[in-house]
Order: structure tokens, then sequence, then C-alpha cells
């Protein structure tokens, strides 16, 4: 069973296509963690999270619902993180995850995809975007062999002081820079809602025909980028960066 946790699509779109390749079944963690419930599986097949990388470590709101959960039958599980350029030590906080569940966890590895957070890059257009395609497809070809093979996944990035990132770092990202985003809706909004609907962390609500966002924003960015308007940004630090969507990989698949 492959469950997952996407904001922009890139996990999304790995777990779609490694369920094709091991003729398994997905579980998405975004309504779930909207709903407030509890992550509840049965599967056969080895367990494989997919998940992105944020600040050098699996978002906080999915390694909860992953200390939480009910996982029966196979007792085996991987993870696959989409991300940047390296990942820390997310896989020792995913593997100690699994392990106190008394669970094998045979590996980790990361998947080099598009970065989606506007804070820190301009995003590129969409002939930029497919050009990056043919490398996704040939390492989730590998993943896919070595999981079909129980071979153990190995992480293959390095990280500078990934305790220190993986640490003191990414508390700081969730404890001040995430609740010190001020977002800002401009006129191009047209309350289609499509933010609410999509934010997994219900931060984002409807009031006397405005758009109102809290403080419990988890970064997916979801809002940003999915926005048919680009009327949502970060003030001063968003407007002119562009927007980025993985493509579907059902659509992908058609014209590929």
């Amino acid at each position: 069973m492959i469950i997952y946790f996407s904001g922009t699509g890139n996990s999304k779109f790995v777990a779609d296509y490694l369920a094709e390749k091991l003729e398994d079944t997905t579980v998405s963690l975004n309504n779930l963690l909207k709903k407030g419930d509890k992550l509840v599986c049965s599967s056969e097949k080895p367990y494989i999270i997919v998940a992105p990388i944020y600040a050098w470590r699996l978002p906080s709101a999915v390694e909860e619902i992953l200390k939480k959960s009910e996982l029966s039958g196979c007792k085996t599980a991987y993870c696959v993180a989409t991300m940047g350029e390296n990942s820390g030590n997310a896989d020792k906080y995913i593997e100690k995850i699994f392990t106190d569940k008394g669970m094998n966890f045979t590996g980790f590895t990361g998947v080099p995809m598009q970065n989606n957070y506007l804070l820190m890059e301009v995003m590129p257009d969409k002939t930029v975007v497919s050009e990056q395609f043919p490398a996704v497809i040939s390492k989730l070809n590998l993943i896919a062999d070595k999981i079909k093979h129980g071979t153990i996944l190995h992480k293959d990035d390095k990280t500078p002081l990934p305790a220190l990132m993986s640490g003191l770092v990414n508390r700081g990202f969730n404890n001040f820079m995430l609740k010190n985003q001020k977002y800002s809706v401009n006129e191009k909004c047209i309350l289609c809602s499509k933010c609410i609907q999509l934010c997994p962390t219900n931060n984002i609500i409807s009031q006397d025909n405005s758009i109102i966002f809290s403080n419990k924003c988890m970064a997916c960015f979801a809002c940003l980028h999915s926005c048919p308007v680009q009327a949502i940004n970060i003030e001063g630090k968003t407007e002119n960066k562009g927007r980025y969507l993985c493509p579907d990989y059902a659509e992908w698949k058609l014209h590929n």
C-alpha cells in the first residue's frame, strides 16, 4: 500500500507511478489530515510512504499521523521522499516511527523534483519542468524494481550538518517561520474556495466575502500554486516568482 501526502503534486505523481508499476493501491493523507481522521490500513504488500521533504524532514503533520496510525498485515515499510537537493536526517526520523511500531523499515531514498518553496525559488516554466522528468522516471523505475524484489532502498543524498538541519533548524521552521508568514489575497480573488478545499490543515476560511488565513500553515503551498488567478501571496515574497503544479500522472502518461 502506498500512503502519500502531496501539496503541489510531486508526491502524488510518484505514488501513482509506483502504484502502477507495483500493481498496488494508494491512500492519500491529505483528506485524513483535513478531517482529523486516524490512518488505519491493512495491506499484504509493503507499506510505502511517499511525501515531500520540508526543512530536511517529512512534514511534521505527516510524521504525527504516521506515529498514531494502525498498520496491519505486512510488517515491511519503505519511504520515498520527493525533495530539492537533500533530505538531512529525514530517514532516521521515519525509521524510528516504524521501528517503534515493531515494523521492519527497509530503506529511504529521495527523488529530486522541482522545489515548490516559493520563498526561496522562482518557479520554472513548463518546458524546464518537463526536461526534469526523464531523470525522475529513471529513478522511479529503479525504486520500483528494488521494492518488487524486496531489496533495501538506500539514501544517496548528503546534507552538511544533517543533525542540525533536521533538528534545530527544522524546529525553527515549524515553530517560528510557519507562524510568521503574512498571507495576503488581492483583488483578483474570485472566491472559488479552491484554497479552502485543498488546505490540509484547515488554515483558510471564507468570511464576509474575504479569504482569511490563520496560523496553522504547514507550508505545502497548495493554496498559492493552485489558485487559478494567482491571488494569494506571502506579502512581499512570492508576487513575482511564478507558480508550479506537477503534472497529474494519468495525464502525463497520455502524452509520453
